[in-house]
């Protein structure tokens, strides 16, 4: 499973994609998919969190 900071490098990917997009729709296209990796960020960071500070199998 990806990193949370993997997560956050492939938002920055696609926010640096978004800015040199040709079209509108490219570019909200390529915004929403890093807003998407953001979450997913952050989901990532709440699940490692859980897994240091619960017992084993509890997360």
């Amino acid at each position: 499973m990806p990193s949370q900071n993997d997560h956050l490098k492939e938002a920055e990917r696609l926010e640096r994609q978004a800015e040199i997009a040709d079209s509108a729709h490219a570019r909200e296209a390529l915004r929403r998919m890093a807003q998407t990796s953001r979450i997913t960020a952050a989901m990532v960071g709440l699940m490692e969190a859980c897994a240091e500070d619960a017992p084993a199998g509890s997360c």
